[in-house]
C-alpha cells in the first residue's frame, strides 16, 4: 500500500498570531500530532497591509481584517511590537512541535524581496537568525520565505546558511531547484495546497475546501504539504480543520511527520539510491 508523508506547516507572522496559538496546539495536541511552525521575526507591520483601502466595505471584507480584527490596524501605529518575542511561541517547542525560521520583517520581505540583492537578503537573513536565538536560544535550522516570495539571489544566499531544509514554493514534490546548469543545494519542501483562507477568499464554500483537500490527499504520490496561520484556520475554520485532521488521522495511507522529519527521510533516501548506484 503506497504511504502519503503529511506535513502540517503553521506560519507565525504577526503577534495576533502569537495570541491565538493555543487554539492550534490544543486542536494539535488531540489529535496527537507534531506540527511545523515557523515564525517571523522583527517588527509587526501587518497593518500596513490595510492602508490601500480607501473604501470602508472592502476593508470590512478583507480576509486579513476577519484573521486579525480592526485592533491590528491600528495596533502597528501605536507600537513596535516584535513577532519572535510575543507571547506563547515558546509553547511550540514546549509542546513538541517543530520551530523554524519565517525570514525578518515580513512585510518589507514578501512585498520587495525579488528586487533585493545578495548583501540585502544575507542580512535580513542574519538579522532573522539572531533575533530567533536570542530568543529562543538556538539557531533555527529550516526556513520559510514569508509569501512564497524568492529570487536567484534568495536561492544563492540561502544555500550559505546550511538550513537543513526550506519551504519556499508551491509544488507536489521535494526537489532542489534549478537554474540553468545549476542546482542549488538547499532541499526545498514546497506547499502542495493553498490555504484555507486563501480559499475561502477565492469563494470556496467549506464543503468544496474540504473535497478539495481530500482529492489533493487521495492522489498525493508521494508527499502533502499544506499550511495555515493560528489567526485564521484553528479560529475562523475550526470544524473544517478538525474534519481533515480526522480524515488524515484515521487512514493508515497517511503518515503525519514534521518537515524536519520528512526532510531527514528524504536525504536517507537519496543517500541510500547513490550508494546502489555506485
Amino acid at each position: 500500500m503506497k504511504v502519503t508523508r503529511v506535513c502540517i506547516r503553521i506560519d507565525i507572522d504577526t503577534v495576533r498570531d502569537t495570541e491565538v496559538l493555543p487554539a492550534v496546539l490544543d486542536i494539535l495536541d488531540t489529535f496527537g500530532i507534531a506540527g511545523t511552525f515557523f515564525v517571523t521575526t522583527g517588527t509587526d507591520a501587518s497593518f500596513k497591509n490595510y492602508r490601500n483601502y480607501r473604501n470602508p466595505l472592502k476593508l470590512l471584507r478583507n480576509r486579513a481584517i476577519r484573521q486579525h480584527g480592526i485592533r491590528q490596524m491600528f495596533r502597528g501605529l501605536l507600537s513596535h511590537r516584535h513577532v519572535q518575542t510575543s507571547g506563547n511561541v515558546a509553547s511550540v517547542i514546549e509542546r513538541g512541535h517543530e520551530l523554524g525560521l519565517h525570514g525578518y520583517h515580513h512585510y518589507n520581505w514578501m512585498n520587495t524581496l525579488p528586487v533585493q540583492d545578495r548583501d540585502v537578503i544575507t542580512a535580513w537573513i542574519s538579522k532573522g537568525c539572531d533575533l530567533f536565538e536570542e530568543a529562543y536560544g538556538f539557531r533555527p535550522r529550516s526556513f520559510a520565505s514569508p509569501g512564497f516570495a524568492t529570487s536567484t539571489a534568495f536561492l544563492e544566499v540561502l544555500d550559505g546558511f546550511g538550513f537543513e531544509y526550506s519551504s519556499d514554493f508551491r509544488g507536489k514534490e521535494a526537489f532542489y531547484p534549478v537554474e540553468g546548469s545549476r542546482q542549488f543545494s538547499t532541499l526545498q519542501l514546497p506547499v502542495a495546497e493553498e490555504s484555507f483562507g486563501e480559499l475561502v477568499s477565492q469563494g470556496m464554500s467549506e464543503r468544496e475546501i474540504y473535497e478539495r483537500y481530500r482529492r489533493g490527499l487521495d492522489s498525493a504520490e508521494d508527499l502533502f504539504i499544506f499550511y495555515m496561520h493560528p489567526s485564521f484556520e484553528p479560529l475562523i475554520n475550526k470544524h473544517l480543520l478538525i474534519m481533515l485532521l480526522e480524515y488524515i488521522s484515521s487512514d493508515s495511507r497517511f503518515e503525519i511527520m514534521t518537515l524536519s522529519q520528512l526532510a531527514k527521510n528524504i536525504k536517507r533516501r537519496d543517500r541510500a539510491e547513490d550508494t546502489a548506484g555506485i
